[in-house]
């Protein structure tokens, strides 16, 4: 009780080492693993706020109401996401206090197996975030859930790290292609891009992998068929053969086109060879033999 309330009032990791007398020794990972990190934010954060509003105007780079104007608009536009994150902390509270886990937990019972239960987190994630648009506001709200729940079905540490990883990895999937994501609206305003082109491109990338990940990462690792490094293999062996057979420039057709167009006997011909003209000018898919 004494070191927690030291730890209250101080920042300094290694002042509670020294005070709790225990025989730990003085590392870094140690040091800060002790330290108040919630006091080091706010002093890191204040200084650094200080010597901003000091050194800009001493530099005659912008003027201090200037300064103060954009520190305004930067709580603006800070202000959504930290009324996310304390509203997924009372949430987290809430099911705390009526034991959402235990009953989660209770209901699940023996009846699904455990190795599939990192797989079952990640499509939580994915929907949660998507829905959301919130990678930290997800992790908010998923992880006060799923911890206690797998505490309770299970003893493994391995299916712990499997657990938490799913989580992670799973709730950056609304953050980027989530149509209410802070992140992608923000991308298609920097560059001048429609939102709706913005994201096609994002799903054409993010679900693939996201279905990759699923199934050769969290569902086949819980399952314990092969270690973990094994999925960064397979999936990126994937993603190599994806782009080879479907990928192509504007002016060239792609492997899997090509295929397609040899069962289909379609031939493609040169109408020219003018450097002026586009390549669909240039080139022409006709039907059987060329005439």
């Amino acid at each position: 009780e004494m070191l927690l309330k030291h730890n209250d009032t101080q920042i300094s990791g290694k002042e509670v080492i020294l005070e709790s007398g225990e025989d730990i020794p003085l590392t870094f990972l140690n040091c800060a693993s002790k330290c108040n990190s919630i006091n080091c934010l706010i002093v890191g954060t204040s200084v650094s706020l200080i010597l901003t509003l000091v050194l800009i105007p001493a530099q005659k780079i912008m003027g201090i109401s200037k300064c103060v104007e954009h520190f305004v608009e930067g709580v603006k536009g800070m202000s959504e996401p930290i009324m996310i994150l304390i509203l997924a902390w009372a949430l987290g509270f809430a099911m705390n206090e009526i034991h959402t886990s235990e009953y989660i937990a209770g209901a699940l019972g023996k009846n699904m197996p455990v190795e599939y239960f990192p797989s079952l987190v990640c499509l939580i994630g994915y929907l949660m975030s998507y829905a959301s648009g919130s990678a930290m506001g997800t992790q908010g709200i998923i992880f006060p859930l799923v911890i206690p729940v797998v505490v309770h079905l299970t003893s493994d540490t391995e299916v712990y790290v499997k657990t938490i990883a799913a989580a992670f990895g799973s709730t950056v999937f609304g953050n980027l292609c989530s149509p209410i994501a802070d992140t992608t609206i923000a991308s298609a305003l920097f560059t001048d891009c429609p939102l709706v082109d913005h994201l096609k491109v994002m799903t054409t990338f993010c679900v693939p992998i996201a279905v990759l990940s699923l199934l050769f990462g969290d569902l086949f690792v819980g399952m314990n068929l092969y270690p973990f490094y094994v999925s960064y293999i397979i999936t990126m062996v994937i993603v190599v053969m994806v782009f080879v057979m479907f990928g192509r420039y504007p002016w060239r057709r792609s492997m899997f086109q090509v295929f397609l167009d040899r069962a289909r006997g379609v031939k493609r011909v040169s109408s020219g060879s003018s450097s002026d003209s586009s390549p669909s000018e240039q080139t022409s898919l006709l039907r059987g033999t060329a005439v």
